[in-house]
Parts: C-alpha cells; structure tokens; sequence
C-alpha cells in the first residue's frame, strides 16, 4: 500500500474545514473546543483511509467502503451531538469506541490483504 501526501494534504484541509463548521454551529455550546477537536481528529483519519491510501492492484477498496461509512457515522453523531448538547464524558466514550472500532477494522483489513 502506498501513500499519496497530495491527497493527505487535501484530506487534512477537507478535515479542517468541516471541523470548522462544526466550530461556527456550537457557538452557545460548553464544549465547543472538544466537538471541534473530535471532529478534525475523526475526520482526517477517516478522510485518510478514503482518500489518501492506495495499491497498485487496487486492493484497498474494502477499506476505502469502510472509511466511507465510518465517514458518514461520524458526521451524523457530530451533528446529533451538536443539536442535542454534549456532555463530555459521552461524547469521548462513543467517540474513541467508534474511532477504535473503525482503526481495528481496517487493520484487520490490511492485514488479510498481506
């Protein structure tokens, strides 16, 4: 598997920017800092695993299906979590434990492909 920095670039500038918006919606939120923070962390792994992983036989589909999906798990429990307010010790318990899960996975992944 290889690693294309170009797209790491874009994927951690499309991982800023959504963190972004996630900064400007909670502007009455107590944990403001940690949604932001928890969403740029998600996202680069995420957007990493889709965008910025490849293999010249095309192996890594199943990981890219995985990282799409955990994708869109996270922004919906990001914005679920901002309209609905956050706690923190929730928000970082589903969070890691989605973000563990995801990790495990696409090891797993990887290493049934060696």
């Amino acid at each position: 598997m290889k690693i294309n920095v170009v797209m790491l670039i874009i994927a951690i500038a499309i991982a800023g920017l959504i963190a972004f918006a996630f900064f400007a919606g909670n502007e009455d939120e107590a944990y403001r800092i940690l949604l932001t923070a928890g969403a740029g962390i998600v996202m680069i792994l995420t957007l990493s695993g889709f965008l910025v992983i490849s293999s010249p036989n095309g192996s890594t589909l199943n990981i890219k299906i995985v990282s799409v999906f955990f994708l869109i798990a996270f922004v919906l429990e990001h914005i679920i979590f901002s309209f609905t307010g956050v706690a923190m010790a929730p928000y970082v318990i589903i969070t890691g434990i989605l973000s563990l899960v995801y990790v495990l996975i696409c090891y797993s992944i990887y290493r049934a492909l060696k």
